[in-house]
């Protein structure tokens, strides 16, 4: 099949990691085109992307539009510069390292299976699967966390694509014209969770696939710092609103609503019961109010993260 695709990056303070993920890019089958929205605005990125992917294009907005707000910027780019034959948007995580056949594996099975949406196996530092999707069909061994190679994934489940209702934002293919059916990312989720409504949306209406015959990695930078702590408190305080109003308030998002349990549960096991007032918020704001984790006033998650002082 003729393949024409654009990938689509938000990225914000990681130039080591998205020089990385540049570079595997100009190795794979299938891509037309980058496009980098820095929510930073910095020079140097500007600088690194245009040296590690002549061609690529760099957006600055001129302000930190968070994880969905870039993307959505990107996905009206490409359709906005997309010539008739653009047929595919591939959006990425800044901290993933892709594998020369990535694009083609995934959208010769999308093509095969009638999806509008793929997803690879995603693998960490140590080679082994992680962040799998929402799979409609779990077989028992996968009910639990699965901790091995992709090699022994597709030795124990196969190679055969399995539906699912939601993926992470790690590596997803999405035919253009499905962005063009169902719209792109929103802009007021702030970060985490995008990636959630964004493939809940699509697979109200059609197929999304994870296709274990291709892995890709995902490496992000470690986070040790006492600052970091707190502001991926905040973050994970985040996600916990903007599961309560996806789940709550949207449609679509009716069909996980009681996963917010199991978000609730692995929030208090890291953060313990000091956290309870914000976890209360959390589910007043999304479920109640109404409102993701980039909208409201007062001190939400997102005013208090800014408050932060900068990294060190």
């Amino acid at each position: 099949m003729s393949l024409s695709v654009a990938a689509l990056i938000a990225t914000y303070r990681r130039p080591h990691e998205l020089q990385r993920l540049l570079q595997s890019l100009l190795q794979v089958t299938g891509l037309s085109t980058v496009i980098v929205v820095d929510n930073e605005g910095s020079a140097e990125v500007q600088a690194l992307v245009e040296k590690a992917y002549p061609g690529a294009q760099y957006l600055s907005p001129g302000a930190n539009l968070g994880c969905g707000g870039g993307l959505k910027l990107a996905e009206q780019r490409a359709l906005q510069m997309a010539e008739a034959n653009l047929t595919h948007v591939l959006i990425l995580d800044d901290d993933a390292v892709l594998a020369p056949d990535t694009i083609t594996v995934l959208a010769e099975t999308m093509e095969r299976a009638q999806a509008d949406l793929a997803y690879p196996l995603v693998t960490d530092a140590r080679g082994h699967v992680g962040w799998l999707p929402g799979l409609i069909q779990r077989v028992p061994e996968l009910r639990d966390a699965f901790d091995g190679t992709p090699e022994e994934f597709r030795a124990r489940f196969g190679t055969e694509p399995r539906d699912f209702l939601w993926a992470q934002g790690v590596c997803l293919l999405v035919k253009r014209t499905a962005l063009e059916r169902h719209g792109p990312h929103r802009d007021d989720f702030w970060v985490r969770g995008e990636d959630l409504e964004f493939s809940l949306r699509f697979t109200a209406q059609a197929r999304g696939i994870l296709v274990p015959a291709v892995a890709v990695q995902h490496l992000p930078p470690p986070d040790n710092t006492a600052l970091s702590r707190e502001a991926e408190y905040l973050k994970h305080s985040a996600m916990v609103q903007n599961i309560a109003f996806i789940g709550f308030r949207l449609p679509h998002g009716r069909r996980i609503a009681w996963t917010i349990l199991g978000a609730l549960r692995r929030f208090f096991r890291l953060w313990s019961w000091p956290a309870v007032a914000d976890a209360i918020a959390a589910l007043w704001r999304g479920a109640v109010l109404g409102e993701p984790a980039g909208a409201g006033t007062g001190r939400t998650f997102r005013a208090r993260f800014a408050a932060l002082p900068p990294a060190p």
